[in-house]
């Protein structure tokens, strides 16, 4: 069996590095700082429905943007009947 050196350390910049992760993860991190996670109680009978509906779509999304688009739709509606408040 041979011997090896253990490798030397080296000395590492770590603002660098950390700096050198782009802004994708920190454009992630403000996004995820306005999120909130809500748990839902659907029923199943109104969630065959969604995926019925989803289903007869050209193009497939996933149930989750299909209810977020709902509630945006309800939003809509409701701010509208109320002369535009938020």
């Amino acid at each position: 069996m041979a011997i090896v050196e253990k490798p030397k350390k080296q000395k590492v910049d770590v603002e660098k590095l950390i700096n050198k992760g782009g802004s994708v993860a920190v454009a992630q991190a403000e996004t995820e700082k306005n999120l909130l996670s809500v748990q839902l109680r659907i029923p199943k009978p109104l969630i065959d429905d969604i995926d019925q509906l989803i289903a007869l779509r050209k193009i497939k999304i996933p149930r989750h943007t299909w209810l977020l688009e709902a509630i945006h739709e309800k939003i809509d509606r409701e701010q509208r009947k109320n002369g535009g408040a938020k």
